[in-house]
């Protein structure tokens, strides 16, 4: 940053550097407080005579010498005072100078901020975002949206999984970003799961319409309708249709599950609680498991209640955190 306030005093900064240097400045109070010293610097810089004013300089001095009562001394350490007032006042009027001229061409509105939530294992969060959007965000899950939303789209960015009952605005069109694709709608209600780390795509829908696409090329995009959801499998987008709203359930803290093998569901139960399940009994693989289970229970109480259907034993390690099932 030293450079680009360097370069921007020498009159060599581009345009993008000097955008970049101006937003920076509007978060870093440091950088901004180095930028007016330095600024004062020069302005205390250009109050010096230059080479070619020396045979003003010279006059003016004789003057000086010729001067010597005190009521002159005096006037002379008052108009010093003025120039470093002087100095000062310009450095504070040229910052917001710049930051007008800065803006010229553009809606002069504040810089937009950023808020980001996550959600901690085995937890899950309602949140209200600015355009009266309502966001179920669960457990494991992060959302990143603007404090205001500008232009011809309201963007979020999720990393995890969550419930939008998008506010309708015409105008503007709402888009989840996400590692894989992009969900654009414009008033509807849907649900996304789309965690990084598990290298998983799939979209929900359940009112309105919304459309999925790759991030820069929106002409090719899936268009989805009510009961309908869309899976990422190989690289290849895939439809498929609902029937119910089990999937659904987590958002009342409930975790639904229809004909699972005993590893799909630990699969679930361990990046849900965030911790690792050893399953040393292959047998349980070959029973297949359906129910619904309370998240607030905990795994150890999941555990229990599905030994009541298959006789199995599990050792918890909370150093390691783990649990080991024979």
């Amino acid at each position: 940053m030293h450079d680009l306030i360097a370069k921007y005093f020498k009159r060599k900064i581009s345009k993008p550097e000097k955008e970049e240097l101006f937003s920076l400045m509007e978060s870093d109070k440091e950088l901004k407080n180095e930028f007016i010293s330095v600024q004062n610097l020069y302005g205390l810089y250009s109050l010096l005579p230059s080479e070619k004013d020396e045979t003003i300089a010279l006059h003016k001095l004789q003057e000086f010498k010729q001067r010597r009562r005190r009521r002159q001394i005096l006037l002379s350490f008052r108009q010093a005072a003025a120039y470093a007032a002087i100095v000062c006042i310009t450095a504070s009027v040229t910052w917001a100078l710049m930051k007008y001229t800065s803006l010229i061409g553009k809606e002069a509105q504040p810089a937009i901020a950023y808020e980001e939530v996550t959600t901690p294992a085995g937890q899950r969060v309602r949140l209200k975002l600015h355009d009266e959007t309502i966001v179920w965000l669960n457990a494991r899950s992060t959302l990143r949206y603007p404090t205001r939303f500008s232009g011809g789209e309201r963007k979020v960015e999720l990393d995890g999984e969550a419930y939008f009952e998008v506010a309708h605005k015409e105008e503007q069109s709402f888009v989840v970003s996400t590692d894989k694709l992009n969900i654009k709608a414009l008033g509807t209600q849907f649900n996304v799961s789309a965690y990084k780390e598990k290298n998983e795509f799939n979209t929900s829908l359940l009112n309105g319409s919304v459309k999925i696409y790759n991030k820069g090329n929106e002409q090719n995009a899936m268009f989805l309708k009510p009961n309908e959801y869309a899976e990422l499998k190989n690289n290849k987008l895939i439809r498929h249709t609902f029937n119910n709203l089990n999937f659904l359930l987590w958002k009342e803290g409930i975790y639904a599950f229809d004909n699972l093998v005993f590893t799909d569901i630990m699969n679930k139960m361990e990046w849900y609680y965030d911790i690792k399940v050893n399953v040393h009994n292959q047998k349980l693989n070959a029973y297949k498991f359906s129910g619904k289970i309370r998240h607030r229970d905990g795994l150890e109480s999941i555990l229990r209640t599905l030994q009541k259907v298959y006789h199995f034993s599990f050792v918890k390690d909370d150093e390691l955190n783990t649990i080991t099932i024979r």
